[in-house]
C-alpha cells in the first residue's frame, strides 16, 4: 500500500492482472500489476547495457550472476540514470542496486534472500492549470515551477523467501518483508490568477499572472509481511483438484505531514507567456516545519483458499474466499475497524487445450488506510468495493503462436474514495456508487516467425449511479473522472534479415474529465477535459548472440498529450515528447 516510484532494472517480467483481485492480493488489488523479480540462476552469465538519448538522457544498468557453490547462486543488478526531459528545467536522477542469494539447501528445498534499494531525485512537476475547462494552451514543454522544486524518495526492502516441494504437486513457500519508505517533496503547483484574469475581462494574455502555490509534504512508512502459501493439486470425490491456501500478515506504522516554511515565505508569481524558473525566491523560502502530521498504525491479517475443479471433461469450477481483519489508530483521532471478505468465482469451458470460454467474478475492497486518507471524514462509511463480472474467450493457434483474447464485462464501485493527493482534503469520497462496461479485445504473439505483434483495444462506457453523501446530486448520470471511453495499443515487430529487427506501435487513449470541487449545491457540473490522443513509438535493432545495439523514437510526432489528470487542485501533467534513445548491451 505504500506510494514509491517503481524501476524496471531488478524485474524478470510484469504480469497484469484484470479485474477483482482481492482474493490472492488482499486489500486495494482492483486490478494488480505483478512485479516478478529477479532470481539467481544456476549458470554463470552476465549482460551490461548504456542507454544514451536526447535531453542528456543517460543509464546504465548491470545484470550479474555467479554461481559460487554447487547449490549457492548470487545475482547482482545495478542502476544509474540521469536524465533531463522534453519539459523545461524538469530533470531526474535514480540510483538502485539489488543483491539476491539462492540456496539450494535439498532439491526439495530453496531459500532465497534479496535486498532492494532505489533513490530517486526528481524535479518536482505540476504541468499546466486548467482554463476554460481544458489544459491551458501553451507549449508542451514550458515549465511553470521553480529551480529549486524536488521530490525525493528512498525504498529499503529486504524479502526472504522459503519454499519446499512435497512432491511434484504439492508444496508450501513462505515470504517474508521488511520495507521501509521515505518520501520528501517541495514545489509549486500553477494557478490562474483570477484578479489578472478579471482585468482583461477572462481573456487569457502572455502576461496573465500565474500563482505558484506551494505543494510541501512528506511522508515514511515502515513495513512488515508475511504470506505463506500452500499449493497441491489431488483427485477427490472423483474430480480433479487444484488447491491454494494462504495467510497474510501484515504490521504497519506511516506518518504523513505538510510542511510550512517558517517564514511563510512563497514563491513570486510568473506568467502564462515568460515564465522565469530563476524567479528570486524570498529570504526563508524552503526554511521548513512540519504540520498537520498524523500517524497510522495498523495490523492486518488475511485467510484464503481457492479450489479450482474439473467437474466434468472440459469443465472447471473455481471458488475462492478471503478474509481480511484490519486494525488501525490514527493520531488525528480516526480509527478503522474493518473485517472484509473478498470472493472470486468462476466457469471455465475448455472444448480442447488451445480454447477456453470463461464467466468469471471477483471483488476487491480497500479501506480508508491507504495513502493520504488519514481521515476521520472518511474512517465512518464502509470500506470501498469494486465488483466485476466478466465472460470471455481466448483461442490460442498453435501453428502461428497467437493467442486472441475477447471479453466484456461489468465493473460496480462503491464508497469510491480519493487518492488524488492534491484534492484529498476537500473530497475525500467522490462518488457512493459507479459502474463501468466494457469491451476488451487483445492480440498476442507470432503471426509468422519473423512477425510479433501485441494488440489490445478496450471501449468502456462509465457512469456515475450515486453521489457522494451531501455531494452535488448532478454529479449523477456523469462520466467518472480520468475514465477514458477507450484505449487502444499497438506493438509490433518484423525480422527484416538475420540479426536485424524493426517495430513500430500505437498508443491512443480517449478523452478525460477532471473535476473541480463539486461543494454540496446543485449547480449544473462543468468537467475540465482532458482531450484524446494517441503517440506513435518506432525501433530499430540488431542484435547478436554477445551483443546487441537498439534505436527507439518515442512519439514520434512530439504529440502533445497528457500523462497525468488531477482534479481540484487544477492541473495537468504533459507527457514525453519526440525522445531519442540509443542503447547498447553485451552479454558475457
Amino acid at each position: 500500500v505504500a506510494q514509491y516510484n517503481r524501476e524496471s532494472f531488478n524485474l524478470e517480467q510484469v504480469d497484469v492482472l484484470r479485474g477483482g483481485a482481492s482474493m490472492l492480493f488482499g486489500r486495494g488489488s482492483g486490478g494488480v500489476i505483478n512485479q516478478v523479480s529477479k532470481v539467481p540462476l544456476r549458470t554463470d552469465r552476465g549482460s551490461v547495457s548504456a542507454t544514451v538519448g536526447s535531453d542528456s538522457y543517460a543509464r546504465v544498468t548491470a545484470d550479474l550472476n555467479r554461481v559460487l557453490t554447487e547449490n549457492l547462486s548470487l545475482r547482482l543488478n545495478l542502476m544509474k540514470t540521469d536524465a533531463g526531459s522534453t519539459r523545461d528545467v524538469v530533470e531526474s536522477r535514480r540510483e538502485g542496486i539489488a543483491p539476491t542469494l539462492a540456496w539450494r539447501i535439498t532439491p526439495n528445498d530453496e531459500f532465497v534472500i534479496g535486498y532492494y534499494y532505489v533513490k530517486t531525485d526528481n524535479t518536482l512537476d505540476y504541468g499546466v492549470p486548467y482554463y476554460n475547462f481544458a489544459p491551458l494552451d501553451v507549449p508542451a514543454n514550458r515549465f511553470y515551477g521553480t529551480g529549486s522544486d524536488f521530490e525525493r524518495n528512498r525504498t529499503e526492502m529486504l524479502t526472504a523467501r522459503y519454499t519446499h516441494r512435497f512432491g511434484p504437486d504439492t508444496g508450501i513457500r513462505t515470504v517474508l518483508r521488511a520495507a521501509q519508505y521515505e518520501r520528501d517533496l517541495w514545489g509549486v503547483a500553477p494557478r490562474l490568477n483570477a484578479q489578472s484574469l478579471a482585468t482583461t475581462g477572462g481573456i487569457l494574455t502572455p502576461d496573465t499572472l500565474l500563482n505558484r502555490q506551494r505543494q510541501a509534504r512528506g511522508g515514511e512508512e515502515s513495513t512488515l509481511t508475511s504470506q505463506t502459501d500452500f499449493t497441491t493439486k489431488l483427485h477427490a470425490a472423483g474430480m480433479r483438484h487444484e488447491i491454494l491456501a494462504g495467510l497474510e500478515l501484515l504490521k504497519e506504522k506511516a506518518g504523513r505531514w505538510s510542511y510550512n516554511a517558517i517564514t511563510n515565505a512563497v514563491a513570486p508569481a510568473t506568467t502564462v507567456g515568460n515564465p522565469n524558473p530563476d524567479d528570486p525566491l524570498p529570504a526563508g523560502y524552503g526554511n521548513r516545519i512540519r504540520n498537520q502530521q498524523v500517524d497510522y498504525d495498523g495490523t492486518s491479517v488475511g485467510l484464503y483458499a481457492q479450489d479450482m475443479v474439473e467437474v466434468l471433461p472440459g469443465w472447471k469450477v473455481l471458488a475462492g474466499v478471503r478474509h481480511d481483519r484490519l486494525d488501525a489508530d490514527y493520531t488525528n483521532g480516526a480509527k478503522v475497524d474493518y473485517n472484509e471478505n473478498s470472493w472470486r468465482a468462476g466457469i471455465l469451458k475448455q472444448p480442447d487445450p488451445f480454447t477456453t470460454y470463461y464467466l468469471s467474478y471477483g471483488d476487491t475492497f480497500n479501506p480508508t488506510a491507504d495513502l493520504y486518507q488519514f481521515s476521520t471524514a472518511t474512517a465512518v462509511f464502509p470500506a470501498e468495493r469494486s465488483r466485476t463480472i466478466e465472460l470471455g474467450a481466448k483461442w490460442d493457434l498453435v501453428d502461428a503462436g497467437l493467442s486472441l483474447r475477447a471479453a466484456i464485462y461489468r465493473a460496480t464501485k462503491t464508497w469510491e474514495r480519493n487518492t488524488d493527493i492534491d484534492s484529498a482534503g476537500t473530497a475525500q469520497l467522490l462518488s457512493s456508487r459507479r459502474h463501468t462496461d466494457g469491451v476488451e479485445f487483445e492480440v498476442s504473439g507470432a503471426i509468422t516467425q519473423a512477425w510479433q505483434v501485441f494488440a489490445g483495444l478496450a471501449l468502456m462506457r462509465a457512469e456515475v449511479d450515486d453521489p457522494a453523501p451531501n455531494s452535488n446530486p448532478n454529479y449523477v448520470g456523469l462520466r467518472p473522472r480520468n475514465t477514458p471511453p477507450y484505449t487502444f495499443n499497438l506493438w509490433t515487430t518484423y525480422r527484416v534479415a538475420p540479426g536485424w529487427r524493426v517495430g513500430g506501435g500505437v498508443d491512443a487513449k480517449g478523452f478525460r474529465y477532471a473535476y473541480g470541487a463539486t461543494g454540496t449545491g446543485t449547480t449544473p457540473i462543468q468537467p475540465n477535459v482532458v482531450p484524446r490522443f494517441y503517440r506513435v513509438d518506432l525501433m530499430a535493432a540488431y542484435e547478436q548472440p554477445r551483443w546487441a545495439m537498439r534505436l527507439n523514437f518515442l512519439n514520434l510526432q512530439d504529440k502533445r498529450y497528457y500523462d497525468s489528470v488531477y482534479d481540484s487542485g487544477g492541473h495537468v501533467v504533459p507527457a514525453i515528447g519526440r525522445t531519442v534513445l540509443l542503447t547498447g548491451e553485451y552479454k558475457f
